[in-house]
């Protein structure tokens, strides 16, 4: 028998990489494989042309998978090139051996000969088999834990009341000076927080499908953008195809069901569909909580009856965003956020600053 090969993934790969996704499906409330398309690895190419992911290879089958996306981003008091750590999966019959491990610790190798001085990985909430990598062994270093993420799913069900406050509307191309600003000004209240440029924004809003200026939305108070967001329809790179469904979801599904006779449901949860999802992304306020809340609430009500089941937001646990959804109707699966550092000093001054991190532009990835 051949033994397990770890190496850089190819372009022709493309096709065994896509089959493994489906055989490594994401168990919780809803079952899902993710399907990227048209290749999977188109939008982390956008988002990073020096992006890669590591394959492991048994004879001519593809058995796992580990990426990699680079980015800027300001820790602490002090910018570093970040890799983030995304697609980790491996076949069921190769999970109780060293595969997830030899490819982790490559792939973290790798990162910190060439790559980048930080790594961060997610891990789903209380996944035994998954943190057996940040405990510090067989080659690979100990990890810093840096709280826990909460992906909420917002269901639109019902018409939530607007501010007239504020001035709601899609911004135009000059506004990009003022939303950079604003972005790196949110930034400061994280101890890790992605550089924003005008240039990068630009070429973000121009190149990926789906993000251009008319997915954003702006809260002006007296002139001035107050808060912004952006709804994100991810389907032509990303997409979860749902395999089963708990008791619990099966429950919801037959309640706005019975909804649907009466008033604009969300376009329901499907055996072997896509969910039909929108995300909240590249959002942001200036000292206003309040501007950006009813930001969400406007991108809540534009969707009642539409063709999306849900409307996500990512970030942190204790991220103060949380508090802003409250009226909002939805569920929420957890996960956790571990660092890895070539100089672990880092860790002393994650350790000395209780703030949250701003991430939600890796939910782009």
């Amino acid at each position: 028998m051949s033994a397990i090969q770890i190496r850089l993934a190819e372009e022709a790969d493309n096709k065994k990489i896509i089959q493994l996704s489906k055989r490594c499906p994401q168990e919780g409330m809803v079952t899902i494989f993710i399907n990227r398309t048209p290749r999977f690895n188109t939008l982390h190419r956008l988002m990073d042309p020096t992006a890669w992911h590591f394959v492991a290879s048994k004879d001519d089958q593809i058995v796992g998978l580990v990426g990699v996306i680079h980015f800027k981003a300001r820790v602490v008091d002090k910018v570093y090139k970040i890799a983030y750590m995304l697609d980790l999966r491996v076949d069921k019959e190769f999970r109780s051996g060293f595969t997830a491990f030899k490819l982790v610790r490559t792939a973290i190798n790798h990162i910190n000969h060439y790559d980048a001085d930080i790594v961060i990985a997610n891990f789903l909430k209380d996944n035994k088999r998954s943190l057996v990598f940040t405990a510090g062994r067989g080659g690979i270093p100990p990890s810093y834990f840096l709280g826990d993420n909460r992906v909420h799913n917002i269901l639109p069900l019902y018409k939530m009341r607007i501010s007239k406050r504020f001035v709601i509307e899609k911004p135009t191309e000059n506004d990009i000076p003022e939303l950079v600003a604003l972005y790196t000004k949110y930034g400061e209240s994280f101890k890790i927080a992605p550089v924003f440029t005008e240039e990068g924004f630009r070429e973000m809003v121009n190149t990926v499908e789906g993000l251009s200026l008319d997915a954003f939305l702006v809260a002006r108070e007296d002139g001035k953008i107050k808060a912004v967001t952006a709804a994100w329809d991810e389907h032509p790179y990303k997409s979860y195809q749902v395999l089963k469904f708990n008791l619990s979801i099966k429950i919801m599904v037959g309640f706005i069901r019975v909804l649907s006779l009466f008033m604009k449901t969300p376009y329901p949860v499907r055996l072997n569909e896509p969910l039909r999802q929108l995300s909240l992304v590249l959002y942001a306020h200036d000292d206003c909580p309040e501007a950006l809340e009813q930001l969400f609430r406007q991108v809540n009500n534009q969707h009642l009856g539409t063709n999306y089941t849900m409307i996500t937001l990512y970030a942190q646990e204790k991220d103060p965003v949380f508090t802003l959804v409250k009226k909002f109707v939805g569920i929420s699966v957890k996960s956790e956020m571990h660092v890895f550092a070539k100089d672990m000093s880092v860790f002393e001054k994650f350790r000395e600053n209780d703030a949250p991190v701003m991430f939600d532009l890796v939910k782009v990835l």
